[in-house]
């Protein structure tokens, strides 16, 4: 069983795989990329310690067997594309139904994009 966890991070090493990604205070391995599209990357992570959150007040259904779990990413680009994001996050947590992956958790993490022109010149 997984459940979906929206981490709308910018990790460059986990775009690729087989990186960790924080989401707050849980750390994650990216096992692979599941799906794509727009500006949005989905990914199959497994929880480093699993057996830690789980021992909190969290819902059963909300805990995977394995530590397994569906990441989201988002590339933000624009004040609209952060609000439309703000807004899936708020609807997401609304959902409660057997046939949707419960929202877990998000993080929104601002990076300084630099231009691949200048990472060029730099090598």
């Amino acid at each position: 069983m997984g459940c979906s966890l929206s981490g709308l991070n910018a990790l460059y090493e986990a775009a690729t795989g087989g990186g960790d990604v924080w989401i707050n205070e849980r750390r994650f391995r990216v096992l692979r990329q599941i799906g794509e599209g727009g500006f949005a990357f989905v990914y199959l992570v497994k929880e480093h310690d699993a057996s830690s959150y789980a021992a909190r007040d969290r819902h059963p259904s909300h805990v995977s067997d394995d530590g397994t779990y569906a990441m989201k990413k988002v590339l933000i680009q624009s004040r609209e594309q952060l609000d439309l994001v703000k807004e899936e996050i708020r609807v997401s947590s609304l959902f409660n139904h057997p046939n949707l992956l419960p929202l877990l958790d998000h993080a929104i993490i601002a990076v300084k994009v630099i231009p691949i022109s200048v990472l060029l010149k730099h090598i």
